[in-house]
């Protein structure tokens, strides 16, 4: 067929025709998508350009920077970005269009320009801050209160940072002797492996949240190349939502990293966030002792007043109680003189019933052995033909009936006698005196003895008899 070409026709047709087309270096904007540097020191790249809405791969192509290039290039734009030359970046690259038969289409990069990138990154960070902002979480973990004493403390640095020996030294040697308990989790603190590194530390925290009070996020300073890990989304995002406040201590004092953004508290260095935990506990020992003055003064002050109040009513009270004591003195002796009187009568009354009783009992016998007598000289007249030994049977009959008689009056006088003696103790034991002696009082509310606490209403003035004084008193009932 005529026409027809051999591939390595069409591929010098193909190399001569972009030589034409492209004499020159051209300027390319493309994103590095893997990028790997040979033990020659050669770098392969591999560019491509996605759709800014979908993220689809809509253009590749490979590129190469020779050695000698690349020694150049590499320290340059790391030097003016403060970022290493890396995958996922966005770069305007220099480049020649070549085609060679065997290999196909590559690109040879000349020079990048380093403003570009430096550009794109300041871009990326405000679409990250805007994105954080507009999703609402940019300021959530600063709504969190840090404690008044954040005595324990999650440490998120590597355990061979210089800075987390100064953070660890300057919450040691406090100048107050507070205590602290530190945990340190160990994590990637530079480099494109750091964000997926503090994480998952991150992460691991959130399981023992319970534990600790803060959470701190310390490194010796560096670079701005190497603190660039901190300005990644889900990184942030994840200090954002984070439970318990974060305080940053990075290291970098000239421009905020987006982790320091939406941390709670951004600090220079790990030294300073330890010297503002350490202020925290200055702030709370201070209130503290602010307390305790107003605390000892208001207790002095109300001591004071109970103090003068204590002896108003003193005085107040001392004349009432005078008056209270003397007149349950004057009631005290009265009742004493009526039971007296009582007692008296009642006794009159017995002594005189006990009198009835035994002339009673006097004329009862006296009556009894009149007709016994009566009777046994009856029966001696009739009977004056019985025997001497009945007649003496006869009258001891009668002397047994006389003494039964006699036993049952003494014992009758005994237990009136008894009764007697019982009125007589009842009386003693009754006597008012005998009974304030014991320790008993009597409470009279307008001369007459309260024996109800429901007859009381508050205010009432009370009189309360001692066995030695009197006491006058103001009822007031105290509610709980």
């Amino acid at each position: 067929m005529e026409g027809q070409l051999s591939l390595s026709e069409l591929n010098s047709l193909v190399k001569e025709t972009l030589q034409v087309a492209f004499p020159e270096q051209v300027w390319v904007v493309a994103e590095i998508a893997e990028m790997k540097v040979n033990r020659n020191g050669h770098c392969y790249i591999e560019l491509v350009e996605k759709d800014q809405e979908s993220e689809e791969i809509t253009a590749r192509a490979k590129a190469t920077i020779w050695s000698w290039q690349f020694r150049f290039i590499q320290p340059y734009f790391e030097t003016t970005t403060g970022q290493s030359l890396s995958a996922g970046l966005r770069v305007l690259i220099s480049v020649s269009v070549e085609f060679h038969e065997v290999y196909g289409y590559s690109l040879n990069i000349k020079d990048i320009d380093p403003t570009y990138t430096l550009g794109d990154m300041v871009r990326k960070r405000m679409e990250i801050i805007k994105r954080l902002t507009d999703e609402g979480v940019i300021d959530m973990n600063k709504e969190i209160p840090i404690p008044d004493v954040p005595s324990r403390i999650a440490v998120i640095s590597s355990p061979t940072a210089a800075g987390y020996e100064d953070f660890i030294d300057q919450l040691t040697n406090n100048h107050a002797g507070y205590r602290f308990y530190t945990k340190l989790f160990p994590a990637t603190m530079q480099g494109n492996d750091a964000p997926g590194s503090i994480m998952a530390v991150l992460d691991y925290i959130f399981e023992v949240e319970h534990l600790f009070d803060v959470v701190v996020i310390i490194r010796g300073g560096g670079s701005q190349l190497d603190l660039s890990c901190f300005d990644d989304y889900d990184l942030a995002m994840n200090i954002a939502q984070f439970p318990l406040p974060v305080l940053t201590g990075i290291g970098h004092e000239k421009d905020d990293t987006i982790a320091d953004l939406v941390a709670n508290t951004r600090l220079k260095t790990p030294t300073a966030v330890a010297e503002f935990i350490i202020g925290l506990f200055d702030e709370a020992a201070s209130d503290i002792e602010e307390l305790e003055s107003l605390f000892f003064e208001s207790v002095t002050n109300l001591l004071n007043e109970e103090t003068k109040r204590i002896e108003s009513a003193v005085r107040v009270l001392k004349p009432l109680v005078n008056s209270r004591i003397e007149r349950s003195n004057h009631l005290l002796q009265q009742h004493s003189r009526s039971v007296k009187s009582l007692v008296k009568e009642v006794l009159n009354q017995q002594q005189f019933r006990m009198i009835q009783i035994s002339d009673y009992l006097k004329a009862e016998c006296h009556s009894y052995f009149r007709i016994k007598n009566t009777d046994l000289i009856s029966l001696a007249n009739k009977t004056s033909f019985r025997s001497k030994f009945g007649l003496v049977n006869e009258k001891q009959v009668i002397d047994e009936d006389e003494r039964r008689l006699v036993r049952g009056v003494k014992q009758m006088l005994e237990r009136q006698s008894g009764k007697l003696e019982l009125l007589l103790k009842t009386k003693q034991l009754v006597d008012p005196k005998t009974i304030l002696d014991r320790g008993f009082s009597i409470t009279l509310k307008d001369g007459k003895a309260v024996k109800n606490s429901s007859e009381l209403e508050n205010g009432d003035e009370l009189e309360t008899i001692l066995a030695q004084g009197k006491i006058r008193s103001r009822l007031e009932r105290t509610k709980f």
